[in-house]
């Protein structure tokens, strides 16, 4: 087990990488709910086109607006195959060399401790749900894609409260007693 004092240089690739990727996914179904939501451009797309006398009908609109987020949406699924190496990687690598934590079923472990290691268990089994109805999409068979689609859509927002925890007990880490671990997270 690796404590926090040592972060070697695969546990910080892994880390950070899957951080990145994550955060650009997020990003795209943001955008993809938000600004970039089809009925929200194609309002756009019409009343701009009307302002310089060219028509076009809402679906025509809406055809255009899902071409125009469809380019963005493929990073979403490109940063969705990094996460799957990634993550498969990370569950490697904990069996290979143990956790970074203690196990929240130790009894030698702190209350906080524990709830620390419930937060990342969750966290995994969020990521390896998103990972596995994702590729399910993708690959799986039709009959099946529905429903892996409406848990691929709820299994993603585990991650918004886990980057909440993450920072809040990265704050109260750096103003305790364990000060620097953002920079051994960075330079080891």
């Amino acid at each position: 087990m690796y404590t926090q004092s040592n972060f070697p240089l695969l546990h910080r690739f892994l880390h950070w990488g899957l951080a990145l990727s994550m955060l650009v996914m997020l990003l795209t179904v943001l955008l993809r709910l938000g600004w970039m939501e089809k009925n929200h451009m194609a309002a756009l797309m019409t009343q701009g086109l009307a302002n310089i006398d060219v028509l076009i009908t809402d679906k025509q609109a809406v055809s255009i607006a899902k071409v125009i987020r469809g380019v963005m949406f493929k990073w979403h699924i490109y940063f969705g195959y990094a996460v799957s190496v990634l993550v498969f990687a990370r569950f490697v690598y904990m069996a290979k060399f143990g956790l970074h934590y203690p196990s929240p079923l130790s009894r030698q472990s702190t209350t906080k401790q524990k709830f620390q290691a419930w937060v990342y268990w969750v966290f995994y089994a969020g990521v390896a749900l998103s990972v596995i109805t994702g590729l399910l999409i993708k690959f799986g068979p039709e009959a099946i894609e529905h429903q892996a689609e409406t848990i691929h859509k709820l299994a993603l927002w585990y991650f918004i409260p886990f980057i909440s925890l993450h920072v809040a007990g990265i704050f109260i880490a750096e103003s305790t007693d364990e000060k620097g671990i953002v920079s051994k997270m960075i330079g080891g």
